[in-house]
């Protein structure tokens, strides 16, 4: 081999060291150069915005309270879902506050449609660290239902007025898509059928409505004969032969119910004498009202303690039993809506009867409410 062919080998062999530390070695860390470049750009690019973002934190801050106060002033118009026990409660109300019937209806079940966003979340929920705020969000989501009612109804020209203003002013959103009317002359009513679309937003902390019927619903002892109200009562008394009448006219209280336009100074009084003011509890706001009643022992004596709001006054009990009677009257129109609700908390072993007369058949003015001890309605 000549000295020449050395020479070029020698270079040849140069050149394919220098292209093989190009490709292999030189390449690849320009590569990662530039990617580190890169990710060093998109990382000043995110600082500079949370830099930006630090200096207006407690703007950011008071904006994602102001939004979320907001959304739960929305979610506040829907309920958290649409059981069919709400719903037959709500259809109850439409006929009893308007002239109006539900001869037939459907309840079918509710229907998912849309699903909302995370958003800030409570203790309890699976969160994750917002990097900017510390603030926490949830994977729960809200779940929005909805549920179609057909009504087939009958009522007045009034009722079904009555009726589009109950929908449109309920505590909750619901809207009317289809409303079909026939009049009859000879019968002056207005029969058809409609349908009302209801909706509700389930998710954290959402808390379903309570359904309180008002309606019997057992004993809560099975050894106790039941009162019809869900409460124990005693098998017999001294005012069964008489359905209560007795105590018309011999009682420790005496509950009156009118209209709130009545001619009486209130819709709504309670005395345990009524020649005596100072022993009146009233109201005349036109709407249920609670009536609070506590039997007690104190020093001996037997006191009943009864309450609408801030007013109460205290009475000693000198009988063997608390007697309370109760006088209502028929509903004026839709808008009469005066009736209490009555709570019997008795720490004594004293019964309780109630006589109710004279009570609106359809929609009662006067309601038993929670109870303890003995109590019976006649």
């Amino acid at each position: 081999m000549t000295d020449m062919t050395k020479k070029v080998l020698i270079v040849f062999l140069g050149l394919a060291i220098l292209f093989l530390a190009y490709m292999y070695v030189f390449s690849p860390a320009k590569e990662d150069v530039d990617s580190l470049k890169t990710q060093c750009d998109e990382l000043q690019v995110r600082l500079d915005d949370l830099i930006q973002k630090e200096a207006n934190k407690a703007t950011l801050l008071a904006e994602i309270e102001q939004f979320n106060q907001e959304f739960d002033e929305v979610l506040q118009e829907y309920p958290a879902d649409l059981n069919q026990e709400v719903a037959v409660m709500f259809l109850k109300s439409v006929e009893e506050k308007n002239e109006f019937v539900n001869k037939t209806f459907s309840l079918p079940a509710e229907t998912e449609f849309y699903r909302l966003g995370q958003r800030a979340a409570n203790s309890g929920d699976i969160v994750t660290d917002d990097a900017l705020t510390g603030a926490k969000t949830t994977n729960e989501q809200y779940i929005c239902t909805s549920s179609s009612y057909g009504i087939n109804y009958s009522g007045s020209y009034e009722g079904l007025k009555s009726l589009l203003a109950y929908v449109a002013d309920y505590k909750y959103r619901m809207n009317i898509p289809q409303f079909n009317v026939s009049y009859d002359q000879q019968t002056d009513k207005y029969t058809g059928n409609l349908t009302i679309n209801a909706y509700a937003i389930s998710g954290p902390n959402r808390t379903p409505d309570k359904v309180d019927p008002g309606l019997p619903t057992g004993t809560d002892n099975l050894f106790f004969a039941g009162d019809g109200s869900g409460g124990a009562a005693s098998s017999s008394s001294k005012y069964d032969a008489d359905q209560g009448e007795a105590i018309k006219t011999n009682n420790n209280l005496a509950i009156l119910l009118s209209s709130a336009n009545s001619d009486v100074a209130a819709g709504i009084i309670a005395a345990s004498n009524a020649n005596k003011s100072e022993t009146f509890v009233s109201s005349n706001e036109n709407k249920v009202e609670e009536l609070k009643l506590s039997i007690y022992s104190d020093g001996g004596k037997n006191y009943v303690e009864y309450s609408i709001g801030d007013q109460k006054y205290t009475a000693e009990i000198l009988s063997e039993d608390v007697a309370v009677y109760v006088k209502s009257s028929a509903r004026v129109d839709s808008s009469d809506a005066n009736g209490v609700t009555v709570s019997v908390t008795n720490t004594t072993t004293l019964p309780v009867y109630f006589k109710v007369v004279d009570d609106d058949t359809t929609s009662p003015r006067f309601k038993l409410g929670s109870k303890s001890g003995v109590v019976k309605v006649y």
